[in-house]
């Protein structure tokens, strides 16, 4: 089944049937007014291309820090028998307190050329914190695991849910990626007690008995021009089914906070905690436990 595709929703309708209703959906209408040209391999080598870079493999794993340019060299406009990408190019803004090869430069000085899209709500929001300013623009303002997706065709991103409960927002630029989703609900089919995600390509019926027992909830293919919207705890696998480029950001709304404390009471040792807390860092101690997190939330959202 296709994603459902929406145009012209307002902010309200998208909170109420896709956000609290915890369902994705694809809008084809975000981006009509950004600058794509600034968003083609060409441009991004020719501004950037000395900049260092983050590479990663196919599960979020570190594999090197090379220039733009390299990036782009190595893996774009690649043939058949050439063999196409295995490295897929992830450049996050700041996430945490360390000295990185971060993209919070670039963003800057790409902010003019996209915006917020008009539907996704930039007040009321959990995570980040809207403490220090009234309305996030995610074009301004850093949110969690804000980056820019570089990758050659071929490169993947294989199943995962996202951290924290979090929303996740993908905006197409360039090329085109496959998506597969599944929902929450099959959450014991397709990880294992090693919280391990099965391959859905390649999948071990030994390690994942239950995965032949169930299909992808939708199958589809993001363009450019398109944003795709990935709800809290859904699944997905996102094959770059050409050359590719893409902005994401993650965010959790106030609606959503029952949720995320639920998680955080457990899975206290959620590594991934840290970078929630980073973006709440003018509201909550960096060195807060995962009680005086749920304590946090309930208070500032009057949760009994």
């Amino acid at each position: 089944m296709k994603i459902p595709r929406v145009k012209n929703i307002t902010e309200e309708k998208f909170i109420e049937d896709y956000i609290f209703a915890n369902k994705p959906v694809i809008v084809t209408d975000g981006m009509e007014k950004w600058d794509m040209g600034k968003f083609t391999p060409e441009y991004l080598k020719k501004t950037f291309g000395n900049h260092k870079v983050q590479v990663y493999n196919d599960l979020f794993d570190l594999q090197t820090i090379q220039p733009l340019e390299k990036y782009i060299d190595n893996n774009f406009f690649r043939t058949e028998k050439e063999g196409f990408s295995n490295k897929y190019m992830r450049w996050y803004t700041k996430l945490k307190e360390v000295e990185f090869y971060w993209s919070d430069k670039v963003f800057e000085d790409l902010k003019s050329s996209w915006g917020h899209p008009y539907f996704i709500p930039k007040t009321s929001l959990a995570i980040p914190s809207n403490n220090d300013v009234l309305n996030r623009n995610v074009n301004e303002f850093n949110y969690p695991y804000k980056g820019l997706f570089i990758s050659g065709k071929g490169s993947r991103t294989r199943l995962h849910k996202d951290p924290f409960t979090s929303n996740a927002v993908l905006c197409q630029f360039y090329g085109e990626k496959k998506i597969y989703l599944f929902s929450p609900d099959k959450e014991l089919n397709v990880m294992d007690n090693n919280h391990d995600f099965v391959d859905v390509k390649n999948p071990d019926y030994v390690k994942f008995p239950n995965f032949k027992n169930i299909t992808h909830d939708y199958e589809d293919t993001l363009v450019p021009g398109e944003i795709v919207f990935f709800p809290s705890g859904w699944f997905h696998d996102v094959t770059c089914t050409s050359d590719s480029i893409s902005i994401t950001w993650n965010f959790v709304h106030a609606l959503q906070v029952e949720r995320l404390c639920n998680h955080i009471e457990n899975h206290p040792e959620d590594d991934q905690l840290e970078i929630a807390k980073f973006f709440l860092k003018d509201e909550i101690d960096g060195k807060a436990d995962s009680n005086e997190m749920i304590q946090f939330f309930k208070n500032k959202f009057a949760i009994v």
